[in-house]
């Protein structure tokens, strides 16, 4: 069984330094076309932080299912911060399921994969029915935005 078949999803948002959605889109081109995502959504985060962007992209992922839904769901994460590069493979990885997240606060970094990117937020979440919104396929991020408080992610 697939994790896809299992009801896996990543979402990777990036925070980049744009001052429309067309720009913020242009930006994080690469990282949708190297993930193979598509994006799900542009939100304006300039009262944070002016000519700010977030830029949410959607996957679906293949990972295999060990029956640990922790296990799988860092392994989702890791594997994708592998595909980012080498330099995002050290990024400690917090899970608790149906989620499993990691925060790249490294301007350089991010700014390497996405020009003008600050910051990235990297989420797995397991789609079944105790997840958010699992009747539409996607996670409901609106409010996890207000929690992320001084991370600025999305």
């Amino acid at each position: 069984m697939t994790a896809y078949e299992s009801g896996m999803e990543l979402l990777i948002t990036v925070v980049v330094a744009a001052e429309d959605e067309t720009t913020a889109r242009d930006a994080c081109a690469g990282v949708v076309e190297l993930l193979d995502g598509h994006v799900v959504r542009t939100t304006d985060c300039s009262d944070e932080e002016p000519g700010c962007r977030s830029v949410t992209i959607s996957r679906r992922t293949a990972d295999p299912s060990t029956g640990n839904p922790a296990a799988t769901l860092a392994r989702a994460v890791r594997s994708t911060l592998h595909t980012l590069g080498s330099g995002f493979t050290g990024s400690r990885v917090s899970c608790e399921p149906p989620s499993a997240w990691t925060v790249v606060d490294a301007p350089e970094l991010v700014g390497e994969l996405v020009p003008g990117g600050e910051r990235l937020l990297l989420e797995a979440w397991q789609l079944d029915s105790t997840a958010p919104n699992a009747g539409t396929g996607a996670p409901d991020t609106a409010d996890r935005t207000l929690r992320q408080g001084n991370r600025r992610s999305g």
